[in-house]
């Protein structure tokens, strides 16, 4: 039985596309319930309060942090403004969900992590393959040594179009340098998952294509860790609006993350495509109810995560 068998209520900061989708999971979980929203921007507020039933606007993100039914807060603002509301809502005694990355600059990321630590509030970061059953895959395939030694890895990403169609309400931020870009959105997950699988990495080798305050729109690089190197080839060059791939490659056979959530071995799918939010809520319950074996993104791996992505991103 869990320790709280009353769901615990959530606070929303951030009502965009990722603070929705949050919401619909949420509301589909016995263990949550949204309770209050919080967004600068009016409309975007106003449209999300409407769309989800039991929920009301906070007047302020002062009065969304000190809602005495607000237990956990999930923080979907952009990058830039994580630092700021992950303080204040540990200062209010809050548990956290912090979207990533956890910031677009190494000493914010590191000053966000110290503040975790020093409040040591119940905090994770949403990085999805933390907890999904195709990402939990491949780690069993590479540690049951089912592949034979593993020679290669690599990260292969393409998009049609940096933003993606359904990113046009945040292009503001995601198609600039200083914030945004496929390298901090997008490529931080499987960086995240590459330092899960084989540990701390350097980063080498970095191409990048950048035009002056724009998103990049081609990436090579290579994370080194120790016995392996991955190589990341990523670009805004496909046919598909979101094409990519984590492959591992051993001597007896090879696996893959393709698409997100889709497991295959040696051409063949091991696992179809699933969506990973509710085993993620799952184990964000467990860390609410004080559980250590979460599993979930830590602020020191979020942290590693931004040394690393910043470093392919110079200047």
């Amino acid at each position: 039985m869990p320790l709280n068998p009353q769901p615990y209520g959530v606070g929303v900061v951030g009502t965009g596309i990722m603070g929705r989708r949050m919401l619909a999971a949420l509301q589909q979980h016995p263990r949550f319930q949204a309770l209050a929203l919080w967004d600068p921007q009016p409309e975007a507020l106003q449209a999300a309060v409407q769309a989800t039933p039991g929920v009301h606007a906070a007047s302020s993100l002062d009065a969304l942090v000190h809602d005495p039914a607000v237990a956990l807060v999930y923080i979907a603002s952009p990058p830039a403004s994580h630092l700021q509301a992950v303080q204040a809502m540990l200062a209010a005694g809050r548990a956290v969900l912090c979207e990533k990355p956890l910031a677009s600059d190494v000493d914010q990321a590191q000053a966000l992590r110290d503040a975790v630590l020093q409040a040591g509030r119940p905090f994770a970061v949403n990085f999805p393959f933390a907890r999904s059953p195709a990402s939990l895959g491949l780690q069993e395939a590479l540690r049951s040594g089912r592949l034979g030694p593993v020679e290669a890895a690599r990260i292969r990403l393409r998009f049609a179009q940096w933003p993606r169609p359904w990113q046009a309400g945040a292009s503001a931020w995601l198609a600039g340098a200083a914030e945004g870009g496929f390298t901090r959105e997008v490529l931080s997950h499987f960086v995240f998952l590459a330092l899960r699988l084989f540990g701390p990495a350097a980063v080498q080798d970095v191409h990048l294509q950048r035009a002056p305050g724009q998103a990049e729109t081609a990436l090579r690089a290579t994370l080194q860790h120790a016995g392996m190197r991955v190589e990341i080839d990523a670009a805004v060059a496909g046919s598909l609006a979101d094409d990519n791939r984590f492959e591992l490659i051993g001597r007896d056979g090879r696996v893959a993350l393709v698409n997100w959530g889709q497991l295959e071995q040696d051409g063949a799918v091991l696992l179809p495509r699933s969506d990973s939010t509710p085993a993620t809520l799952d184990s964000l319950a467990r860390l609410l109810d004080g559980q250590a074996d979460h599993g979930l993104a830590t602020a020191d791996e979020a942290l590693a995560v931004v040394r690393c992505v910043e470093a392919m991103l110079p200047g």
